[in-house]
């Protein structure tokens, strides 16, 4: 070696670039800074284009990776959070006609005789069918299929998160 810069830090870098790790930012001024000491005297014009040329790639690779990045967010947002969304409101649905009985013992004494078929119109139709028990079943079974619904989306983030990590730790 010549004995130019910092022995412990430059092999603290070559490990980092070795296994593939990103630099800091820090790591990587100080790189830009002694690398001049290495090389010595060169033409300032030629380095100047061989560093724009850097950046401009990188900044290519940037927009790219960006675009393909908000892609990917919104189209997952808009497919499954317009899912979970419709599968709430229909289980908030089933679950207001499925505690109707609880739900008039309380508001039943403030309201008039008969809303309780505008209030509850899923029930009014499930009873001329002779199907009382059906609606409480379905909100059962909604109920139920939360917890694994949950499940599955927070694994799909877990892995999202981890391709993005593996993507990032590249650059």
């Amino acid at each position: 070696m010549s004995g130019k810069g910092d022995k412990g830090r430059l092999e603290y870098i070559l490990d980092m670039l070795t296994n593939g790790r990103a630099l800091p930012l820090s790591d990587q001024k100080y790189l830009e800074s002694i690398i001049p000491l290495y090389l010595g005297p060169q033409d300032t014009e030629s380095i100047q284009r061989h560093a724009e040329q850097a950046i401009n790639s990188l900044q290519g690779e940037i927009k790219t990776l960006d675009k393909r990045l908000e892609r990917l967010e919104k189209r997952g947002f808009e497919r499954y959070i317009g899912k979970k969304a419709v599968f709430f409101f229909v289980t908030v649905f089933f679950g207001w006609h499925a505690f109707q009985n609880s739900l008039m013992s309380v508001l039943g004494p403030y309201l008039p005789y008969g809303t309780d078929q505008y209030l509850f119109p899923l029930n009014t139709v499930a009873n001329n069918f002779g199907a009382d028990m059906i609606i409480g079943w379905i909100f059962v079974f909604m109920v139920l299929a939360w917890p694994f619904i949950g499940i599955a989306h927070l694994a799909r983030f877990i892995r999202s998160r981890k391709a993005l990590d593996s993507v990032q730790n590249r650059f």
